[in-house]
C-alpha cells in the first residue's frame, strides 16, 4: 500500500469543505458507473484480457456527449470505523463540466465547469471557488467521466474473478495518485460500468450507484451554476 501523503492526518476530522474537496479530488471520477447492484449468480472465471475489457470500457463511454442521474454514496472512514451514506443527482457534460448535488438536508454542491472547481456547502453558508490548472484532472479517473482521458492511458488492469454476469477490473494507478485502487464491475456483453468501489491511501472505500440515468439528453445552462443566499461567504481563490 502507498504511503499517505506529507501533512494529512488519517484521523483528521473533515468539515464540509474539506469532505467535498477529497470527494472531488479522490472520487467524483468514478460516477460514470451505471451502478445496479447484480443479481445472485454463480462466479465466473476472470476475464483472459483485461487490457481489453479496459479498453472495450473506454470505447463504450467515448461517444456519450452527457449524462444525468440520481447517486447514492457510500463512504467508510477507516479511522473511526464509520459508514456514511449520501444521495443526490450528478449531471455530466462532456467534455469537461460535472456537477454533484446533495440531498437536503446535506445540500453540498460541487461543480467543475472546465477551469474551476465550486464548492457550495449551506452548513458553513460558504462557497469557495478554486483555479483547476490543465492537466489536473485529465490524469485522473475524474478525466474519464468528464471525457478528457482514457482508463487505459492511466491505469493498469488486474482481472478479479467474475461474478455472475458481472467482469470485474481493480485498476491501479500507472502514475503516483492520491488513492490506492479502484474496482470496477462491468457488464460482460454491453461493457456498461454497474459497480464502483475506490479505496483510498488510509483505506477508507467510497462505493458509488447510480439510477435513473438518462444518456445524451441534453444539459441546461443552470446545470453549472451555483445560486446561492444572500449572505454566503464567497471565497475566490483564482
Amino acid at each position: 500500500m502507498r504511503s499517505p501523503p506529507r501533512g494529512v492526518r488519517p484521523g483528521e476530522r473533515f468539515s464540509a469543505w474539506r469532505r467535498a474537496a477529497r470527494f472531488v479530488a479522490l472520487w467524483a471520477a468514478v460516477g460514470a458507473a451505471g451502478l445496479v447492484p447484480p443479481a445472485f449468480a454463480p462466479a465466473a472465471a476472470a476475464q483472459s484480457d483485461p487490457e481489453a475489457t479496459l479498453r472495450a470500457i473506454d470505447a463504450r463511454y467515448a461517444p456519450v456527449r452527457d449524462l444525468r442521474g440520481r447517486f447514492v454514496q457510500t463512504s467508510f472512514i477507516a479511522s473511526i470505523g464509520r459508514e456514511e451514506v449520501s444521495r443526490g443527482e450528478v449531471v455530466v457534460e462532456r467534455p469537461g463540466r460535472i456537477r454533484w448535488s446533495y440531498d437536503a438536508p446535506d445540500g453540498r454542491v460541487i461543480l467543475l465547469d472546465g477551469d474551476s472547481v465550486r464548492l457550495y456547502s449551506p452548513e458553513d453558508a460558504q462557497l469557495q471557488i478554486a483555479p483547476l490548472q490543465p492537466g489536473t484532472v485529465s490524469p485522473t479517473a475524474l478525466g474519464f467521466l468528464m471525457g478528457e482521458t482514457r482508463l487505459a492511458e492511466q491505469f493498469r488492469p488486474q482481472a478479479l474473478e467474475g461474478r455472475g454476469v458481472l467482469d470485474g477490473l481493480r485498476l491501479i494507478p500507472r502514475d503516483d495518485s492520491g488513492f490506492e485502487s479502484l474496482t470496477l464491475w462491468v457488464d460482460r456483453e454491453t461493457r456498461e460500468l454497474r459497480e464502483s468501489v475506490l479505496v483510498d491511501l488510509f483505506g477508507n472505500r467510497t462505493r458509488l450507484e447510480l439510477a435513473e440515468l438518462d444518456h445524451d439528453a441534453g444539459t441546461r445552462p443552470e446545470d453549472f451554476e451555483i445560486d446561492v443566499p444572500e449572505g454566503t461567504e464567497i471565497i475566490d481563490l483564482r
